[in-house]
This record gives C-alpha cells, sequence and structure tokens, in this order.
C-alpha cells in the first residue's frame, strides 16, 4: 500500500544515547511546539571562467543543517532537563525525529542524528507560553534513515 501525504501534526521527537548505531534508551520528547526540519545541503563552489559570460557551479562536501527544536518548557520534566544538562555539559545526544502518515503511528518516515546541543534559550511573553529552544548541531550523516511501513 502506497503511503498518502503528511499533515504535520504527526509528529515524534526522541532523545537517546549517542554512538554508531541507533540508540536503545530513546525517550519521547514530550511538549514539542514547532516542527522540526531535517534534510542536507552542499557546499556549492562557484566556478569561475574568463572566457564565458556565466560561471558554472559544482557541489562540494554534505551537511546537515542545524535543527531547531521548540518544547514548552517544563522545568520539571526529566527529558527537558536531559537536553538541557547535554547543553550545559557540552555532550552528544542522539536525535530521532519521526513523520507519521496519520495519527495511527505505523507508516510514515524517521531519521536519526547525533549531535551536540549547540544552543538554548527561553523566550515567551505575557500572554504566552514559554517555550525553550534548543539548537541540534549535527555532527555528520544521519545514522539511520527509514521508511516505516507499519504491519
Amino acid at each position: 500500500m502506497a503511503m498518502d501525504i503528511f499533515a504535520g501534526a504527526n509528529i515524534k521527537v526522541e532523545l537517546g544515547t549517542a554512538g554508531n548505531t541507533v540508540s536503545s534508551t530513546f525517550e519521547v520528547i514530550p511538549e514539542v511546539s514547532v516542527f522540526p526540519t531535517s534534510g542536507s545541503e552542499s557546499a556549492v563552489i562557484d566556478v569561475k571562467s574568463f572566457n564565458s559570460a556565466y560561471n558554472r557551479k559544482l557541489l562540494g562536501t554534505k551537511s546537515v543543517p542545524d535543527i531547531t527544536l521548540s518544547v514548552n518548557w517544563l522545568p520539571d520534566n526529566t527529558v527537558h532537563t536531559k537536553l538541557l544538562a547535554a547543553s550545559e555539559n557540552q555532550t552528544r545526544v542522539q536525535i530521532r525525529i519521526t513523520y507519521f502518515e496519520n495519527a495511527l503511528q505505523t507508516t510514515g518516515y524517521s531519521v536519526v542524528y547525533n549531535g551536540f546541543i549547540s544552543k538554548d534559550g527561553v523566550t515567551g511573553d505575557k500572554d504566552q507560553v514559554v517555550v525553550r529552544e534548543f539548537t541540534l548541531a549535527v555532527d555528520g550523516k544521519a545514522v539511520e534513515q527509514k521508511v516505516l511501513a507499519g504491519e
């Protein structure tokens, strides 16, 4: 059965222990407040040629851009506390982002990254929820990417 288009409401983000393989200690990060993006990009090399009116382009090395993870801040939540500790201690973590096709959460796509929480900060206002933003600086390529086919 082919999957259908996805809605952003069916997403799960998890925190695990970093390593060369997929962590076995993932914990769901509660209260994710902004859709986290994932993907890759290549360095673009601008090739100058003095005998041409146009420059050429080549692609260089690939990287994964930083991922911003925003949560409705729960200061006493154990997973939020672990994210903050990883930022303060500059320790490597593993993040799994799963984009589900629907609310049944049986089919979709997941990607796992190793990285560091390179930045964190609190935002909010008088009539707004308090949000803590964590920036994941991804270290290398994805540890795993897979399609979840369901049962």
